[in-house]
């Protein structure tokens, strides 16, 4: 936060520097100081709003006509007020008159294309900004939801389990208690089959007592199944299933 302040703040005193600097090749610089001083001030408000109200809301939501709309209104109204600004400046007493319908029109044209250069590069920074920011967002959130889905988390004897499912060989089913064997160790949880079943959509019911993970079965006959070195039975409303999914022929 402190250095985005810090960003702006630089911004903003060099643009006021370099108004005032690029005025001094039509008019006085003490009446550069005069724009500068009304105008940066308004066209940073309206650049905030833009950015903090304008662009989340409108753009970022996809609502491009209010915000096309919006966008013009805001320009229209930041423009008149600075033609009422060159208006009121010059009606004060000046010493060459016969320059004055020309140094008004100068006048304007300078704060028109002036407000319009100074305020793109911050609504644009912040603008683009904000959209990184929402991508992260989007990716950090897309990632936890991936990563839930590529682990299966169980309470087991107080303590709670985050199991990648490609580390199940199989499961069996003791009542109301599931015991999910894994390379090196087994968990048991208070949890049913048919649970498992809606959770582990890679592995496959092949009993009602037994599901495997299919990614571990070395071969399979139609009453059986080779996980690593464990047979693991095959229920008889269970056999056409497991050969349609793990293919071919059982031997």
């Amino acid at each position: 936060m402190n250095r985005q302040i810090l960003i702006h703040g630089t911004y903003w005193i060099c643009a006021f520097a370099l108004f005032v600097l690029l005025y001094s090749f039509i008019g006085p610089v003490s009446q550069g100081m005069f724009y500068a001083a009304l105008t940066l001030p308004l066209v940073a408000a309206i650049a905030y709003s833009f950015i903090h109200w304008v662009v989340p809301r409108l753009l970022f939501e996809q609502r491009y006509l209010l915000f096309t709309l919006l966008t013009a209104t805001m320009l229209a109204g930041v423009l008149n007020i600075q033609m009422i600004v060159v208006l009121l400046h010059h009606s004060l007493p000046i010493e060459d008159m016969a320059s004055y319908p020309t140094s008004i029109l100068w006048d304007i044209f300078y704060l028109m294309i002036s407000t319009i250069l100074l305020a793109l590069p911050v609504i644009s920074y912040e603008a683009l900004r904000s959209w990184n920011q929402k991508e992260q967002e989007v990716h950090r959130l897309s990632a936890e939801r991936e990563n839930k889905k590529q682990h299966l988390t169980i309470r087991s004897k107080g303590k709670t389990h985050r199991i990648a499912p490609a580390d199940i060989r199989y499961i069996e089913s003791y009542g109301d208690y599931a015991h999910i064997h894994l390379p090196d160790q087994k968990i048991i949880t208070r949890m049913s089959l048919k649970k498992l079943d809606q959770l582990l959509p890679g592995c496959l019911r092949v009993h009602r007592s037994y599901m495997v993970n299919s990614l571990h079965c070395r071969a399979f006959t139609f009453e059986e199944i080779l996980v690593d070195e464990t047979e693991i039975p095959i229920g008889r409303t269970f056999k056409e299933e497991v050969v349609g999914v793990l293919g071919g022929v059982a031997l």
